[in-house]
């Protein structure tokens, strides 16, 4: 998070229950700021290759790390940044692979 105060802080405890919405408020909260303010703000995982990936608010964030990069940065959200929503599959028994 890129802050004009200059606290950072490298790690923040988070439990296997938690979804964005709540890691994002701890960030904020760690950093002095107003953790209502989570809707604000997008929690995104730095990957080698300078690539990123933006975690959705339903996301279990402990679930979601991937293991190649505990890197992770907020990054405040675009005025007009929707989250993209993906119709469920009918529980017919199947699974369906979205990529």
């Amino acid at each position: 998070m890129e802050l004009h105060n200059g606290s950072l802080y490298k790690s923040i405890l988070i439990t296997s229950q938690d979804k964005t919405p709540a890691v994002v408020a701890k960030v904020l909260e760690k950093h002095g700021q107003d953790g209502q303010d989570a809707g604000r703000f997008q929690l995104v995982q730095l990957l080698p290759g300078e690539r990123e990936l933006p975690l959705p608010p339903s996301a279990n964030v402990f679930y979601a790390m991937n293991g190649a990069s505990l890197d992770f940065a907020l990054r405040p959200r675009a005025p007009a940044d929707l989250s993209a929503t993906f119709p469920k599959a009918r529980a017919a028994g199947r699974r369906r692979a979205l990529f």
